[in-house]
């Protein structure tokens, strides 16, 4: 496991819960997890589901999800997992699939440039920060726990690049370019979540306006308006 995906997923985790229980601070603790603590998954992705992740940032998650829960279950700490899936915002670096999908549709339209890819046959929940944040807080409102935190809208990353040159009237097929370069290993087709169970088990409801093609423009819009200042 790289030492720096174990620094920055675990050992911040691992200190900060120690100082807390150390000190007696009374306040509630969120580690935010991921969905890359599970594999490959048949059907919806529970909190129960089998833990076997692929990757050191999955592994490194599921060290920083277990101690969590040891110091919520052993030392009665206010602690909770946020199990999230892929989120996007402005802030997200341009390198992650998302938004190199939109600067890929950019530059394609500016510069008639093509980009390299990875595996485009993929599916995830890709929801929007704004609207991942406010049901965070639903959720530590009520008592400690370990809680999906998705929307349940599922898109290939295949649709996204589609949404994105779509936006300026292009075909795709014409600047993606699929690279040995960008290929993972072990790459998991398909990602979806039983987000709703958490929601109904805390009496919460979920109601997203910003996902699929409207996370793209949303995106776009922005790379736009931020190379002209």
């Amino acid at each position: 496991m790289p030492r720096e995906t174990l620094r920055s997923n675990f050992l911040g985790c691992k200190n900060f819960i120690e100082i807390i229980y150390k000190k007696k601070i009374d306040c509630k603790f969120l580690n935010a997890a991921s969905c890359e603590m599970f594999g490959e998954i048949k059907g919806k992705i529970k909190i129960l589901s089998k833990k076997l992740p692929v990757s050191p940032y999955g592994k490194a998650k599921l060290k920083s999800y277990e101690l969590v829960q040891k110091y919520r279950t052993e030392k009665k700490l206010k602690a909770y997992n946020a199990i999230i899936f892929n989120t996007e915002s402005f802030l997200r670096n341009k390198s992650f699939l998302i938004p190199k999908i939109c600067m890929a549709a950019i530059s394609a339209n500016k510069k008639n440039q093509k980009t390299q890819f990875g595996n485009l046959n993929i599916s995830r929940e890709w929801n929007w920060c704004d609207e991942q944040s406010t049901m965070m807080l639903k959720f530590l409102k009520k008592k400690p726990q370990d809680f999906i935190l998705s929307n349940g809208k599922n898109y290939s990353a295949i649709q996204m690049v589609g949404f994105a040159f779509e936006y300026f009237k292009l075909d795709f097929n014409n600047y993606i370019v699929k690279s040995e370069k960008f290929l993972r290993k072990k790459d998991i087709k398909n990602k979806f979540s039983d987000y709703n169970s958490c929601l109904i088990r805390n009496k919460i409801s979920r109601n997203d306006l910003v996902y699929g093609k409207k996370i793209i423009i949303k995106l776009i819009k922005y790379y736009l308006n931020e190379s002209k200042s």
